[in-house]
């Protein structure tokens, strides 16, 4: 698909992933050709595993982890499958997915829990979840219109509590001191040696 904008125009970025399940997941790659072909003023980049290769957008079978992880850092908007993988690395990375989950009743996966946590993820805002094309040509509109909509705050990772401690205890009992960076919340004092 030619573009009608000068290539010194940067376009907006939009990533499609429907993961590397051997099912093939072709209603979400041709719902995004549907919406591409409306908009040439878009780039996307899908990863379409098994699925049917898109005409006129840029896509591969397979993005390695962290390749795909930096295409969602660069992206305008995520789109993905319901995989709770590739939700939480899209999320890692400050972005608010658009997800579609796979259909076991389509022969899109072999069970329904991407429909599942579809819902969790809906009920939670963790993601905006769209089950027809009709949302998903609403989700991406209003996402392209307000890209802030889609980003999160990127959270420092932290140690939690417990494993910190349990750790300190380890360093205590072996007598060797190990880093651990960002830790939840105050260190705990341990002292050398045991109590009797």
């Amino acid at each position: 698909m030619a573009s009608a904008l000068p290539h010194s125009v940067t376009r907006p970025l939009i990533v499609v992933s429907v993961g590397t399940d051997h099912h093939r997941f072709d209603r979400l790659v041709r719902w995004t050709e549907h919406y591409a072909t409306q908009h040439p003023e878009l780039r996307f980049v899908v990863q379409r595993g098994t699925s049917n290769t898109p005409r006129a957008l840029e896509s591969h079978e397979l993005i390695p982890h962290d390749e795909l992880r930096g295409l969602f850092a660069e992206a305008s908007v995520v789109i993905c499958h319901g995989g709770p993988s590739t939700v939480m690395d899209a999320r890692s990375v400050g972005r608010k997915p658009i997800v579609v989950p796979r259909d076991p009743e389509l022969d899109e996966h072999v069970d329904g829990h991407q429909m599942r946590f579809a819902r969790h993820l809906s009920d939670h805002r963790m993601a905006v979840v769209v089950w027809s094309e009709a949302e998903f040509f609403t989700a991406l509109d209003e996402a392209i219109d307000n890209p802030a909509s889609m980003t999160i705050p990127i959270e420092a990772k932290t140690v939690p509590v417990g494993v910190a401690n349990f750790g300190r205890v380890l360093d205590n009992m072996l007598d060797i001191e190990t880093p651990i960076d960002r830790v939840a919340a105050p260190p705990l004092t341990v002292h050398r040696g045991f109590k009797s």
